[in-house]
């Protein structure tokens, strides 16, 4: 559990124990096969329904691609080896393979395929050809006894132009051997085409042999129900006969999909007929098919990963590989100098013990979530919304931050900190249960979660409003500090990770309305204290919006200097809470100016009662609204309009009372001084493939154990993180010069007795070697104290590593 519910070293001591179990559980079955890690093998051989009701497969420790029509052309429309020209493919066997094929064929051309199968072609062959060209695009050939000339065609690569080679071959049968038994040879007559399929095989694996396809699979035998059969099938498909089928299967030298049998076996309501599955059943499996044919020819070797079956990641890029030795390596060996040999002059350019620790905390903690999200090392689960796991989710949040409420302001201040902290934390459990159960595509709960966001921004106008106003400190030196706060974690992500920058939205999000307050205040800072500064708020809005409308941010700008950032994603994420801040602003403002007016008045309870009663009435008032958009899209349409509602409303009702005001929640307060941590660091280590899928640190199929150990460790790194953070920008904003010594200082009295001193340091000491005068005139370059020098410095380096290495 979070803050006080837990003591700080036992839960890191915890964490850093689970990670050690894991990892070494994780190496003991890591393979250096590349089928095995990159989980191939694992999708071809089996999974289980994560949402049978969604028909949500899960392989094991990967996620899937959903594919589509343009995938499927990437996939295929590549050339093959070895001159050949097929880019096909072909689907050989009984109506079980013939559904596969329409799957397949639904994807390429779904008026084509839907009419196909309403043609009513049953014992016969079929082809789907490319929409607007003359190329086929998929065939399949009946043949259930696996024994026509084509199918002999196939087997012996002997191709020519009427039948060019396939890149995808699919064969299966099975059941039209049990139910004509005397024409097909039964069970032994099928275990003999199996025979010659897999000698067929064998010999097109020779170095020298022509292979009969790039990827070659057999379809199992289809798991039947025999509930639902008709009196003349149930009479001939045995299960027991199938099942041994299967096995024989299994043993034999063959890429068989036995994942598809995992999937009827698990899912008798799926098939009305008890032999063939439906349209979405087959659309399912035949994605398992496209995943283990086409992943590496359709998935960007760049990141972000968010499909992980039958990908093979890619080695670290050299930034990363410097970046580990400097944590590994370099750091370590600066403390163990800084311990034996303090005095050295190289180490005042050097941060001292303090802070290099916590930069090797920062760093080892980045180089983890690398491990987790950019190896094969850890599994990944997909994501899927499961409405009562989300609901238990947080109401046992909610249950535990109740748990946890306690005396915390004895001034009883409207918004004060512990308030905003405790806002904070539990919006952020809220955001993180979100994302982990994909509950984006519920717009009942993606509304409510937008409204999370702009009250994070409300608090950006309301908190930074009220510092300006009150501490009269425009400068540079606490906006760089806030800056720095804010962005080391998501810019030291972007580097070590390869994402952009604006994945972690936000971090931008946030730094770039902390610059607009600052510069709304910055400008006629006299204007402040005067009714001039409404219409400086207003001059603002009515700036940034058309700045955001009219496309002028500097994205073409950073195109040219190598930054490439979403233009798209961001005016949506500006454009969504444009005015939210605003309000923050005018709510501090109104609460400075006026608030001790306002409670002096006769008729402040009044007035008091009145706000409560609209806070109580926006709430519900809000939520209808959002529940009857016909969409989320459409919400967004309303939302920068809307969403100061349900905020001011909230702001209202947390503080109506003295008792709502000096109490809060002790376990909500340690979420939210750690909230941007949280955000941030679920993109790698809560979660996984960049938020779409989810991290597992213990096993795949144990998925509440699994989030318990993962939550352990996702809070103990995070707790870590704020305070590395906090070191770092520390370190970051302090002087390069030293301080003038004070004339005060008494020199140390020499020790009696004390030894001579060799003349060879005296030399030393009067002539100190090139190092050292380079580090001392380091140290006394003043010029480097300047904020915006740093500024420019920083800035170019970003951009000279970002250049160079992505």
């Amino acid at each position: 559990m979070l803050g006080s519910l837990t003591d700080r070293v036992p839960l890191t001591t915890a964490a850093l124990a689970v990670l050690t179990l894991s990892a070494l559980y994780a190496l003991a079955r890591f393979s250096p096969s590349s089928r095995i890690h990159n989980h191939c093998q694992a999708l071809q051989a089996g999974g289980w329904w994560a949402d049978a009701a969604a028909l949500v497969w899960q392989p094991q420790g990967c996620t899937l691609k959903q594919y589509k029509y343009a995938d499927v052309a990437r996939c295929l429309q590549r050339p093959l080896g070895a001159g050949a020209n097929g880019s096909y493919a072909l689907f050989v066997g009984d109506s079980t393979v013939r559904n596969k094929f329409y799957a397949w064929a639904r994807l390429i051309d779904p008026d084509l395929a839907a009419q196909s199968e309403e043609d009513g072609k049953v014992h016969a062959d079929i082809s789907v050809r490319w929409p607007g060209e003359p190329g086929v695009a998929a065939m399949f050939h009946w043949d259930p006894f696996l024994s026509s000339n084509t199918t002999a065609q196939v087997l012996r690569r002997a191709y020519n132009e009427t039948l060019p080679q396939p890149r995808v071959l699919l064969m299966g049968a099975g059941t039209w051997f049990l139910r004509r038994p005397v024409e097909s040879g039964g069970t032994v007559g099928w275990r003999r085409a199996i025979d010659t399929a897999v000698q067929r095989l064998a010999a097109s694996r020779r170095p020298d042999a022509r292979a009969i396809a790039d990827h070659v699979y057999l379809s199992p035998v289809t798991h039947v129900v025999p509930d639902k059969l008709t009196p003349e099938r149930r009479a001939v498909l045995d299960p027991e006969a199938i099942h041994w089928m299967n096995a024989y299967l299994q043993a034999a030298d063959l890429p068989v999909l036995s994942s598809w049998s995992d999937m009827e076996r698990t899912r008798p309501d799926a098939t009305l007929d008890g032999l063939h599955y439906s349209r979405a059943f087959e659309d399912v499996a035949i994605n398992v098919l496209l995943n283990r044919v086409c992943n590496r020819d359709t998935i960007s070797p760049r990141p972000p990963f968010r499909t992980t079956c039958c990908f093979e990641y890619p080695p670290p890029v050299r930034f990363v590989t410097a970046y580990a030795a400097l944590t590994l390596l370099l750091i370590p060996a600066l403390l163990y100098v800084r311990a034996r040999r303090p005095t050295l002059a190289l180490l005042r350019v050097v941060p001292g013990a303090d802070t290099l620790r916590q930069l090797g905390v920062f760093g080892a903690i980045l180089l983890l979530m690398y491990v987790c999200d950019r190896t094969p090392l850890f599994e990944k689960l997909q994501k899927h919304f499961v409405g009562w796991v989300f609901a238990a989710l947080s109401l046992a949040s909610l249950a535990a931050g109740a748990a946890t409420w306690q005396h915390a302001d004895k001034t009883g201040a409207f918004l004060g900190r512990a308030q905003t902290d405790e806002w904070k934390g539990w919006m952020q459990l809220v955001i993180l249960a979100y994302h982990l159960m994909n509950a984006s595509g519920v717009a009942a709960i993606y509304n409510p979660v937008r409204v999370l966001v702009a009250m994070y921004l409300y608090m950006t106008g309301y908190g930074h409003c009220c510092y300006f106003y009150s501490k009269r400190d425009y400068g540079l030196r606490r906006l760089t500090a806030v800056l720095l706060r804010t962005n080391v974690l998501a810019v030291g992500l972007a580097y070590v990770m390869g994402t952009s920058y604006m994945d972690y939205y936000f971090a931008p999000l946030s730094s770039i309305w902390v610059l607009i307050v600052w510069l709304t205040m910055r400008i006629a800072p006299a204007a402040n204290y005067t009714r001039l500064v409404w219409a400086k708020l207003a001059a603002s809005a009515c700036v940034f919006s058309a700045v955001n409308r009219w496309h002028l941010w500097p994205f073409a700008l950073l195109e040219r200097l190598g930054v490439s950032w979403s233009e798209r994603e961001w005016e949506f994420r500006f454009g969504t809470d444009i005015f939210i801040v605003y309000v923050g602003m005018a709510t501090a403002l109104l609460v400075l100016q006026h608030g001790q007016q306002l409670q002096a008045h006769p008729r402040w309870p009044q007035l008091r009662r009145w706000a409560i009663l609209a806070a109580a009435l926006g709430l519900p008032l809000y939520f209808y609204f959002e529940l009857t958009r016909e969409s989320k899209f459409e919400y967004n349409k309303w939302h920068p309009y809307i969403a100061p509602v349900p905020v001011l409303s909230f702001v209202v009702l947390r503080n109506a009372t003295e008792h709502l005001r000096s109490h809060s929640s002790s376990m909500f307060r340690s979420a939210g001084l750690i909230s941007l941590e949280l955000f941030i660091a679920q993109f790698h280590l809560f979660l996984a493939a960049d938020t779409k899928a989810v991290l597992v640190l213990v096993d795949s199929r144990l998925w509440f154990v699994n989030l318990f150990f993962t939550t352990m460790v996702f809070v103990a790194m995070c707790r870590l993180l704020g305070s590395a953070s906090g070191a770092i920008t520390a370190w970051l904003m302090a002087p390069v010069s030293p301080e003038p010594e004070s004339a005060d200082v008494i020199p140390m009295a020499e020790l009696p007795h004390a030894p001579e001193r060799p003349r060879a340091l005296d030399r030393l000491a009067a002539d100190p070697s090139l190092p050292a005068r380079i580090a001392q005139g380091l140290a006394r370059a003043r010029i480097l104290d300047n904020l915006a020098l740093r500024w420019a410095l920083g800035l170019a380096l970003l951009i000279a590593l970002n250049n160079h290495y992505y």
